[in-house]
């Protein structure tokens, strides 16, 4: 059985809470940083927090949590100015008029399937996640790729099922194998299909390794996820 172990950036060991403490101050603009990445706002993950707790409203509440997660908000503008500052490809996104990859995203049809349907997809993801993940990839929306679907499903959930991220897999593969910061660690993205057995095999795995370090403590704060989000990005991908 592996033992998991927390570390500070110097290499010294610190305990689960110091852990979560610790880094997940740095994951805030005025912390000390996250190696190669920017802090986040408070304001615009204050918002989320909203959102995750008390769940999706509205189509703009879609279009706050898809910036968030594939990375289209300035963060420091967004903290001088209380509101939403968005990148360049998406600063119509408020008007849903915004791009992927170079190509048209339908934000605009993916905000107006989840708030349509929000009651049906809450009852959904309380009784069978999964429904979820096939009714938002049988709508076969342009560039939303597994980590998006997970990302409605846990807000959809209210954080009952756990969002993903490359980094929170590097850190909690980190610490199951005790290694420490600077080193470097095994990853794979996840497989391209909601509809996947390897995707929900991963999944599963991922879902153990949380709840082998944390318990379901997981659930009920996000701050385990920022502590492990931070991290992650203090190791090297083998």
């Amino acid at each position: 059985m592996n033992v998991c172990s927390f570390y500070r950036p110097d290499g010294s060991l610190m305990s689960e809470d110091e852990f979560v403490s610790y880094y997940g101050a740095r994951y805030y603009i005025g912390g000390r940083g996250v190696p190669r990445s920017s802090p986040s706002s408070r304001y615009v993950e204050n918002t989320i927090d909203r959102l995750l707790k008390c769940g999706i409203k509205e189509k703009i509440d879609i279009v706050h949590i898809l910036a968030w997660k594939i990375g289209k908000i300035k963060h420091k503008e967004s903290d001088k100015t209380n509101r939403f500052q968005y990148a360049k490809d998406w600063r119509q996104a408020e008007n849903f008029d915004v791009t992927r990859y170079g190509k048209a995203f339908d934000l605009d049809g993916i905000a107006s399937f989840v708030a349509s349907n929000i009651e049906e997809l809450e009852r959904e993801a309380d009784e069978n996640p999964q429904l979820v993940l096939d009714r938002l990839y049988g709508e076969h929306f342009y560039g939303l790729g597994p980590v998006y679907l997970l990302t409605l499903l846990y807000f959809i959930s209210k954080g009952k099922y756990p969002i993903y991220d490359r980094f929170a897999q590097m850190a909690l593969t980190a610490i199951h194998n005790d290694v420490k910061p600077g080193g470097i660690v095994n990853f794979k993205a996840l497989s391209g299909s909601a509809f996947s057995t390897i995707m929900k095999r991963e999944m599963e795995e991922y879902i153990g390794q949380m709840e082998r370090v944390f318990g379901e403590k997981y659930q009920d704060s996000r701050d385990i996820d920022r502590a492990l989000w931070v991290y992650g990005h203090f190791f090297k991908v083998k």
